[in-house]
């Protein structure tokens, strides 16, 4: 792995568009006491694209809304405000996970999509366990986000296709993490974390994406480990992310830290399934 490449990769998180003006005042607004609707309006339409994300996923059977909407302002009074974050933030995911990421062999819907049902998985959880609005919005922003750093590293994963392989074929225990540590000197991630830390959100967001892959660290925190617990449930839905599901390790102490235990991820995971196919019809 050259330092050059390394350089290269950090240099194109630099590069990488900031996370929009529109959902940071949009979540702004949303943390009030009493939400002015239609100021919600006015800010989430001057992003068309998180405009028309927004209304895609919304009239999704997965969101279970009594009617179609063709709104925003219908939709927001329809929902309640924990949902409007949760769109809010899959829709703005959608902006980022729009091209094909062939070296991790995902197409844009599929990284998409993983990335939504693992926020979905995110949000089952925090709804069994109660968590406050605040934790449940770093839970929302972690897990939708977790993937971010494969955008950066997806033109070096093709540039050193072979190297991948050639260290998987002799290491065959090892996990994908390791794999690009190896050959890339980062792993997703890392470059993730540092991403959502350069667009200045909180320790505990940004922390839970870099660790979100890493068994000794996404045990450091209840998000890291709830965040970790929901991709590794959407992977055993088959929704896996492409190449790197495989070989992870998951520590025994993963639901204690999250606060859950085999009874209840049995429970959730109906409801999960059931509003990724749902969901999932918009990706056909």
């Amino acid at each position: 792995m050259s330092e050059f490449i390394l350089e290269k990769i950090f240099e194109k998180v630099d590069n990488l568009p900031p996370f929009p003006k529109t959902a940071q005042r949009a979540l702004e607004l949303l943390r009030e006491d009493e939400v002015d609707y239609k100021s919600l309006e006015e800010i989430v339409k001057s992003d068309p694209a998180i405009a028309a994300n927004f209304l895609k996923l919304v009239n999704s059977a997965a969101f279970s809304l009594p009617q179609k909407v063709d709104s925003l302002l219908k939709a927001f009074m329809l929902l309640g405000v924990d949902q409007i974050k949760f769109i809010l933030l899959a829709s703005v995911s959608g902006k980022y996970f729009s091209k094909d990421l062939t070296g991790y062999g995902l197409s844009a819907e599929d990284i998409w999509l993983h990335s939504i049902v693992c926020g979905i998985a995110a949000e089952e959880i925090a709804h069994e366990l109660k968590l406050s609005v605040e934790k449940k919005e770093s839970l929302y922003i972690a897990s939708i986000l977790h993937d971010l750093g494969k955008i950066v590293l997806d033109l070096y994963t093709n540039l050193e296709e072979k190297r991948f392989h050639q260290i998987s074929e002799e290491n065959p225990k090892w996990d994908f993490m390791q794999i690009e540590w190896l050959a890339l000197g980062v792993d997703h991630g890392m470059v993730g974390g540092y991403l959502l830390k350069r667009w200045k959100f909180p320790e505990e967001i940004y922390f839970a994406v870099r660790a979100h892959h890493d068994p000794d660290l996404m045990v450091q925190s209840k998000v890291s480990a709830i965040v970790a617990l929901s991709n590794i449930i959407v992977s055993l839905l088959g929704i896996t992310g492409g190449v790197d599901a495989f070989n992870y390790k998951v520590p025994e102490n993963l639901l204690e830290v999250s606060g859950l235990d085999s009874k209840t991820i049995e429970k959730i995971l109906p409801r999960i399934y059931r509003r990724t196919l749902l969901l999932g019809r918009l990706f056909v």
